[in-house]
């Protein structure tokens, strides 16, 4: 039986109409803690293939020199990327002087619009990293705006600019087997078939969060492994900056997180302005923006 913790997370929702507003939450969120140091997740971006080189580039409208490049990132996910990626600078900027040590996280889904058809995809991305030496032209113009340098990010075990969603992926399955065999993880057979099976979570309410079906880790197994990585490198507070459709996963990554490694003393404030091809910060705050907390 999977044992739960879940009664020592404290958990918030709110919904903000402007950025205004978002920057309000977050700092009224992060004030209620004992901050020391500050991680701020921003500019995720997607990998699409270059329709003339072959090779995967950045999922950034704005670095995209083809027409036909950037209306399919524009339609997929609108400015979010940059966008997102100015929010958390502006954050960490306004915590330089009230944290010891603020960085940026960056990052990337490097698995789902990449193709399966001719060169494997594991090659793909491995030439993508190799090659990934320096951030987007308008993530580095940002960042040079704030006076901050590739310095400011916090580097993972795979990569010094990036958190490679596939990584994670990979590193939480290692991870799962050892928590089914401690019995805080569940492995249940889907009636699919003997072969087909799921790792899931039991939460408080006593419902299975699946975190690995057929032997892929969803969204939300990838975001537990990434809290796992920050709290692990030293720090206790994020802010994560997700896409409107990613917002349920990361919510449940998080809290999983939190409960399955008893990661205690953390707060993480998740937010998600666009990310679903808005165009402009007024079609996002139309929507309204939900504001999350975890607290442990």
């Amino acid at each position: 039986m999977s044992e739960v913790f879940a009664e020592t997370i404290a958990k918030s929702h709110q919904l903000v109409g402007s950025e205004q507003e978002l920057r309000a939450a977050i700092d009224r969120e992060l004030a209620s803690a004992p901050l020391t140091e500050l991680v701020v997740m921003g500019g995720h971006f997607m990998l699409f293939e270059d329709e003339d080189s072959g090779a995967l580039v950045p999922g950034v409208m704005e670095a995209q020199s083809s027409t036909l490049m950037r209306d399919r990132i524009a339609g997929r996910v609108g400015i979010f990327p940059a966008y997102s990626w100015q929010l958390s600078v502006d954050l960490i900027t306004a915590y330089a002087k009230l944290v010891k040590d603020a960085k940026l996280l960056l990052l990337i889904n490097d698995w789902q619009y990449v193709p399966t058809g001719g060169r494997p995809a594991s090659t793909l991305r491995a030439e993508f990293f190799e090659s990934f030496t320096g951030l987007p032209d308008g993530y580095q113009q940002i960042l040079r705006a704030a006076g901050l340098d590739a310095r400011s990010l916090l580097p993972s075990r795979k990569h010094p600019l990036a958190f490679p969603e596939t990584w994670l992926k990979y590193r939480f399955q290692k991870a799962a087997d050892k928590f089914v065999k401690q019995g805080r993880l569940e492995k249940r057979v889907l009636e699919s078939g003997a072969k087909d099976t799921e790792v899931a979570f039991l939460d408080e309410a006593g419902n299975y969060r699946t975190l690995i079906s057929c032997g892929i880790t969803g969204c939300a197994g990838e975001i537990t492994e990434m809290i796992s990585e920050v709290y692990q490198a030293g720090y206790r507070a994020i802010v994560i900056f997700a896409p409107g459709e990613c917002l349920a996963p990361v919510q449940t990554g998080v809290e999983i997180a939190l409960s399955l490694y008893r990661l205690t003393g953390m707060v993480v404030v998740i937010a998600d302005p666009g990310g679903s091809g808005e165009m402009s910060t007024d079609e996002i705050y139309s929507k309204l923006v939900t504001v999350s907390t975890f607290r442990s």
